[in-house]
C-alpha cells in the first residue's frame, strides 16, 4: 500500500512511470495477493491511460508475472487466457520464463496433459527447455508416484545436457522413499555428487526421514552424527525425523539421549514437535510420569504447548485408567488458552464413558470457551 501510495505521488508530480516501475508494483500487488489490481495496472499499461500517468506498455516481464501470479491463485484458466489471448495477440513474445510459470500453474491444478502440451510447444517454437521446465513436470511425476515418467524426463534432461539442480535431486529422492526404493535413493545422492551437484540442508533432512520411514534408523543416526561432527548445519527437522525413527523402532533411551544432548549442549532448540514425538514415545513405552514431567520441563523452556502435546497425554493416562491426571489436563488447557479438537472431544467421551461415577466426573470437567464459526 505504500508503494502505491508512492506510485500516485510520482505520478502527480509529473514523474512518468516506465515498464521497469510498473513491473516492480505489479510484482508487489501479485506477491501480496493483489491479483485484480496488478491486472487494472496492466490494462492500463496496455490503453496508455494518460490521466493516470502510465504511458509505458506491457513487456513480456509485466504478463509473465501476471501469469505467474494467477497461477499461484488457483486461477490457470485466466492465466491460460493471459498467456494465449492478450500477450500473443498483442505482439509479445513469452520467453522460458512465461512457460514455466504457466506449465507449473498447470500442474499445481492437476492438468499434466496441458503442461506436457505446452512443455511440448517450448521446443517447436524455437526455445530450449531449461532445468526448470523438466524439474516442473518431474516435480507433478513424483508428487502422483510415477516415477517411472520422472526418471524418464530426468535421464532425458542428462542427456540433452542440461544439468538438474538440488530441487530436482531432493523431488526425485523424496519420490524414490515414498515408493521404499532406499537403494536407488541411495544410488541417486552418489549420481548426484558425480555431476557435481552438492546436497543442501533439505537433501540430508529428506534422506534422514527418508530412511527411518523405512526402516534405517541406524544408518540415519550415522548419517546425523557424521553431519554433526563435520559441523553441518543439521536442522531441527532432521533431529525430529530421527527421534521420531527411534521411539517408533522401540530405541527409546538413543533417543532420549539425542534429546538431551541438543537441549542442553546442541545448537538446535528443540521445538513443539520435538517434545509431542517424545511425550508420545514415552507414553506407548508406560512411562506416563515421565512424559508429564516433560510436559513441565517443555514450558520452563519456554516452548508453547499446543492441543497434540496435550491430547498425546490425555490418551496415555487414559489408557492407563488414570482419569484424575486427564481432568487435570483439560484444566491445563483451558488456563493455557489451547482450543480442543474433536481427537480432544473424543477423549473426553471415553473419559466419561470410563469414569465410575459419571455425573461427579462432568462436574469436574473445565469449560471450553465457546469457539466462534467463521
Amino acid at each position: 500500500m505504500e508503494s502505491m501510495e508512492l506510485f500516485k505521488k510520482m505520478i502527480a508530480v509529473g514523474c512518468r512511470a516506465n515498464v521497469i516501475t510498473c513491473n516492480t508494483l505489479i510484482g508487489g500487488m501479485c506477491k501480496t495477493g493483489k491479483i485484480s489490481v496488478a491486472i487494472k495496472l496492466l490494462e492500463e499499461m496496455v490503453n496508455r491511460n494518460n490521466e493516470s500517468g502510465v504511458i509505458c506498455r506491457p513487456d513480456v516481464v509485466t504478463y509473465s508475472t501476471i501469469i505467474d501470479g494467477l497461477c499461484k491463485a488457483g486461477l490457470v484458466e485466466k492465466a491460460r487466457q493471459l498467456f494465449l489471448e492478450h500477450m500473443i495477440l498483442r505482439g509479445v513474445v513469452p520467453d522460458i520464463f512465461s512457460y514455466n510459470f504457466l506449465m507449473n500453474g498447470y500442474c499445481l491444478s492437476d492438468r499434466i496433459g496441458d503442461a506436457k502440451e505446452l512443455f511440448d510447444s517450448i521446443t517447436r517454437k524455437g526455445y530450449r527447455p531449461d532445468v526448470v521446465c523438466y524439474t516442473t513436470l518431474i516435480i507433478w511425476y513424483c508428487k502422483n508416484k510415477e516415477v517411472n515418467e520422472a526418471l524418464s524426463l530426468y535421464r532425458e534432461m542428462i542427456s540433452k545436457g542440461i544439468r538438474p539442480d538440488v530441487i530436482t535431486y531432493n523431488t526425485l529422492l523424496t519420490c524414490f522413499f515414498l515408493i521404499a526404493k532406499v537403494k536407488d535413493a541411495r544410488n541417486l545422492v552418489i549420481e548426484m555428487r558425480l555431476n557435481n551437484v552438492f546436497p543442501d540442508f533439505w537433501t540430508y533432512n529428506i534422506f534422514i526421514n527418508g530412511l527411518c520411514k523405512n526402516g534405517c534408523v541406524l544408518e540415519a543416526l550415522e548419517m546425523f552424527n557424521a553431519l554433526v561432527n563435520n559441523k553441518f548445519a543439521v536442522s531441527i527437522v532432521g533431529l525430529n525425523s530421527l527421534i521420531d525413527g527411534l521411539c517408533k523402532t522401540k530405541r527409546l533411551g538413543t533417543a532420549w539421549d539425542l534429546f538431551q544432548k541438543f537441549s542442553h549442549h546442541g545448537n538446535l532448540v528443540p521445538d513443539v514437535v520435538t517434545y509431542n514425538i517424545l511425550i508420545n514415545g514415552l507414553c506407548k513405552n508406560g512411562q506416563l510420569e515421565m512424559a508429564n514431567e516433560l510436559l513441565s520441563y517443555m514450558e520452563e523452556k519456554g516452548c508453547a504447548l499446543d492441543v497434540v502435546t496435550f491430547n498425546t497425554l490425555m490418551f496415555g493416562f487414559l489408557k492407563n485408567n488414570e482419569i484424575p491426571k486427564v481432568v487435570e489436563l483439560l484444566h491445563k488447557m483451558v488456563e493455557r488458552n489451547v482450543k480442543p479438537t474433536e481427537c480432544t472431544m473424543s477423549l473426553v467421551m471415553q473419559l466419561l464413558i470410563k469414569a465410575e461415577n459419571y455425573s461427579e466426573c462432568l462436574n469436574e470437567l473445565p469449560q471450553f470457551p465457546v469457539q466462534k464459526r467463521n
